[in-house]
């Protein structure tokens, strides 16, 4: 190999070495923005019962969940097609079973996901016309996707133990799509940015929560509750 084989050689070697170190430089960079809400800074402020932005969160005749006279209020918007829902789900599920003689959870649609979302939730909403809604709510989110039929929710219906004639012609007449849409206006008023979002006592949290984020968050805003 000749003295300009070489020179060339080297500087590839060179210019090579230098794109590696930068694309690593990236890959890190860029992982330390990944996922941001999975680890959210624990909610200490309990705004009052009267502040405008919980009193429009806790609709108290939504799907609901625990102690009614709790003094920590937790709501969810979420959409049953929405991968991170269906990921969040046991934890919340977890959650509400350890804490439910202490918190209160509240349930509303946010149908964002596609054009179906609609149909999906003013199907969990004829299953709480027969007093069903969380078994409805549970199978769903154990069977997830983001596309069910017509078919896959009268299946899940009938899992759940909904009489199906009854829920079939309520899907049908569209009873619930008011309520669905007063969630979505809600949500929207409450400048929540996709699902799942929560609201602790008014404050808001985004994105999946880990178990240990949620205990924490719970255990101290209930000592702060307690110690006023």
């Amino acid at each position: 190999m000749n003295y300009y084989h070489q020179k060339w050689l080297i500087v590839l070697i060179i210019i090579v070495g230098l794109i590696l170190a930068f694309t690593t430089l990236v890959f890190f960079l860029s992982r330390s923005n990944i996922e941001p809400t999975t680890n959210p800074t624990p909610v200490f402020d309990n705004l009052p019962i009267s502040d405008p932005k919980r009193q429009l969160a806790e609709k108290l005749d939504r799907p609901s969940f625990g102690n009614p006279d709790a003094k920590l209020v937790i709501v969810e918007f979420s959409d049953f097609q929405c991968p991170v829902c269906q990921a969040e789900f046991p934890i919340i599920r977890e959650i509400i079973s350890k804490y439910q003689d202490r918190i209160f959870f509240i349930y509303r649609q946010y149908p964002i996901i596609n054009e179906n979302s609609l149909a999906v939730s003013m199907a969990s909403l004829c299953a709480q016309e027969q007093n069903k809604f969380w078994p409805m709510h549970d199978r769903l989110f154990l069977k997830p996707s983001n596309n069910f039929s017509r078919n896959d929710l009268n299946q899940i219906a009938q899992q759940a133990g909904l009489a199906l004639p009854q829920f079939d012609n309520c899907l049908s007449s569209e009873k619930y799509k008011g309520i669905v849409t007063a969630d979505f206006a809600d949500a929207v008023a409450l400048q929540v940015p996709g699902t799942p979002t929560f609201f602790v006592n008014g404050n808001r949290l985004s994105g999946q929560i880990s178990k240990a984020n949620w205990e924490i968050i719970i255990d101290q805003s209930l000592k702060l509750l307690n110690n006023k």
